[in-house]
């Protein structure tokens, strides 16, 4: 197998070193540069079939540079690295043709992977990406693990594209921040991005919030009203926990999608739209549609791509980097100058998340608030812990009924919204007469008339 031609481009003289020692070890033609230009003179009269190319290079952006190299060779297999992972250089890197998208410091293993991915790309050439001009964003997507590494690219990859999104992943884990990722470094960001939370909302307001509706289409519609699907024209509409919404309504969203219209509640005209659908959901989608609580159409026409998002739990390495990032808002904010001792850091690291990073930035806010000497030390972490410990405990002892009545409530919700407000037909599926119904909705809170199918 021929060995592979690379160039590398760093300003650092040691990576350039550690690149050319390694992939001459490998049995490939290494040649390094420190300065662009010397790397562009040498292109012009030599082949290459891999580059590596630092973001930062002085006074030099590795991305526009890494333009101008696959214009000279196009068929070069271009990597872009750093050492500040972020969704905007791996937007932009994608936009400006980059293939692959890595952090330093590099090990064995993964030049090896590059190596093997670029013998690919060099026989079977990838289909170049359409490009797209994004603007730089300040992320509030903090990490560098390889998981995180692999959420950049994916957003970088299908924020050029128009293709519906699904986003999984539990709660707190940050699922809204990668939705409006993706429609900052679209073609749409000069359009609105409008989040839903579906599960807030009964069937019958979802749709009006959704469609809109005509004046007159029902008690209390006193005006007409236009829809956020409308609304959104040209933009991006994230509907957060879509599959909280019932049968019914999934009917409706899946006819929108499909023919790219609107019909508002009480209108027999249609509005063509242009929205581009993100959606999320911090539940199991397959199993839920193997329990016919989903719609297995629906769902692939809204995960046409799907990127799911690691708990915190399984990149711990990132969570240095969020503490840092959390503390330098809470200074900023509140004008203070609180530090952490790395000993509190490293115990942050060995606790459990189950809220992911918004429990942790919680936490952190927490432990910033009441550090004594302003800085947090490592037996205030412990405090913390003890008492999340303690809470944990007291919510599980004294919640348990508490529990039990909201798994009810939850149950005769879900089957009013799958009957459409039909009281008759609910009490039916859950085997109870009607005045039974009546008492529990009173005992549970439920508002009947809210849910009516009128």
């Amino acid at each position: 197998m021929r060995p592979l031609r690379v160039i590398v481009i760093d300003d650092e003289p040691s990576t350039c070193a550690f690149l050319q020692a390694a992939f001459t070890a490998e049995g490939h033609q290494c040649h390094t540069f420190v300065r662009p230009e010397e790397a562009e003179r040498h292109l012009a009269n030599a082949e290459a079939d891999l580059a590596m190319v630092d973001v930062y290079l002085g006074a030099v952006n590795g991305i526009d540079l890494l333009s101008r190299l696959r214009e000279l060779k196009p068929d070069l297999y271009p990597v872009i690295m750093t050492a500040h992972v972020s969704v905007e250089t791996a937007a932009r890197s994608v936009a400006e043709g980059a293939v692959d998208y890595v952090s330093k410091p590099l090990t064995i293993e993964q030049l090896r992977a590059i190596c093997q991915r670029a013998r690919g790309f060099r026989t079977q050439k990838a289909e170049p990406l359409e490009e797209v001009a994004a603007p730089v964003h300040d992320s509030a997507i903090i990490g560098s693990s390889p998981k995180m590494l692999a959420i950049y690219k994916a957003i970088g990859r299908v924020a050029a594209s128009n293709v519906n999104v699904l986003i999984t992943g539990g709660s707190g884990t940050g699922k809204e921040l990668v939705a409006r990722a993706i429609h900052q470094h679209s073609k749409r960001t000069q359009q609105p991005f409008t989040p839903v939370n579906c599960g807030s909302f009964t069937e019958t307001i979802l749709e009006s919030e959704l469609f809109g509706h005509e004046k007159g289409a029902f008690t209390g519609a006193n005006a007409t009203h236009k829809g956020l699907v409308e609304a959104s024209d040209g933009g991006t509409l994230f509907l957060d926990e879509v599959t909280e919404t019932t049968l019914g309504f999934q009917v409706k969203l899946l006819r929108v999608i499909q023919e790219q219209q609107v019909r508002r509640v009480g209108s027999n005209k249609y509005i063509p739209v242009d929205v581009r659908i993100v959606a999320a959901s911090n539940r199991d989608v397959p199993e839920l549609i193997r329990q016919g609580q989903f719609r297995e159409d629906l769902y692939y026409r809204l995960a046409v791509v799907q990127i799911a998002i690691p708990s915190l739990e399984e990149r711990r390495e990132d969570i240095p980097l969020l503490v840092r990032h959390f503390l330098q808002q809470f200074n900023a904010k509140n004008e203070r100058e609180v530090s952490i001792e790395p000993e509190a850091v490293r115990r942050l690291q060995e606790m459990n998340w189950p809220g992911n990073v918004r429990e942790l930035e919680n936490t952190v806010n927490r432990l910033a608030i009441f550090a004594p000497t302003g800085q947090i030390s490592r037996a205030d972490v412990e405090t913390e812990a003890r008492r999340a410990q303690e809470n944990r405990h007291l919510e599980t002892a004294a919640t348990a009924p508490d529990r039990l009545v909201e798994l009810e409530r939850e149950h005769i919700v879900r089957i009013l919204k799958l009957t459409r407000g039909n009281k008759s037909e609910a009490a039916r599926r859950l085997g109870i007469e009607r005045k039974t119904l009546y008492k529990k909705a009173l005992r549970l809170g439920i508002d009947l008339q809210s849910l009516d199918k009128k």
